[in-house]
């Protein structure tokens, strides 16, 4: 046995005046049929089931067609009428060896992204990352020794060494008060 769905049908005018019972449908429009409403029984009164408008819906079109063309503009930003589509930049592109030449070139000689690193320029060499790869880990790690043994220190003919004896045999020269230019020291 098929089912029948019967709409009813009428001016939006009319539609508070409208009685569906639970599971019915009613098309209301406009008087210029250019706006309409779908309303649904639900068994004590009427839903409307959609409430887009004709004139939402344009508006909406507008709005969409409206941002289009500005991003589009913005893309040309002011092209020569000869050059506002990739098929123009394309053909004056392919027709100029010059061009395409410095263009494949520039292309060519980019830096490959790699995975986990950022793009930077080219300058660092080889020789630089294999110079890194043989210092030691920890290598700038140096701590300084409390004290040195003497045999550190390499001796000249005016850097030596002095004893404890020959310390106090200089120091026994001269007294407190020995007077040197008229001066005491």
């Amino acid at each position: 046995m098929a089912n029948i769905i019967l709409i009813k049908r009428g001016q939006a005018a009319n539609v508070n005046n409208l009685e569906l019972q639970e599971g019915e449908l009613a098309l209301a429009y406009s008087q210029d049929k250019g706006e309409a409403a779908l309303y649904a029984g639900n068994g004590t009164g009427k839903i409307v089931l959609n409430g887009v408008k004709t004139s939402d819906v344009t508006g909406a079109l507008n709005s969409a067609k409206d941002y289009t063309d500005t991003k589009l503009s913005e893309l040309v930003n002011g092209a020569p009428a000869a050059m506002d589509t990739l098929k123009e930049l394309a053909d004056a592109i392919s027709s100029n060896s010059d061009v395409m030449e410095a263009l494949q070139s520039a292309v060519g000689n980019k830096v490959d992204k790699e995975t986990g690193k950022g793009l930077s320029t080219n300058d660092y060499t080889t020789a630089e990352k294999n110079k890194l790869t043989g210092i030691a880990e920890n290598a700038n790690n140096y701590t300084h020794p409390a004290s040195h043994s003497a045999d550190m220190i390499t001796t000249t003919t005016d850097k030596q060494f002095v004893s404890s004896t020959e310390k106090s045999t200089w120091n026994a020269k001269l007294s407190s008060t020995s007077t040197v230019d008229g001066g005491t020291f």
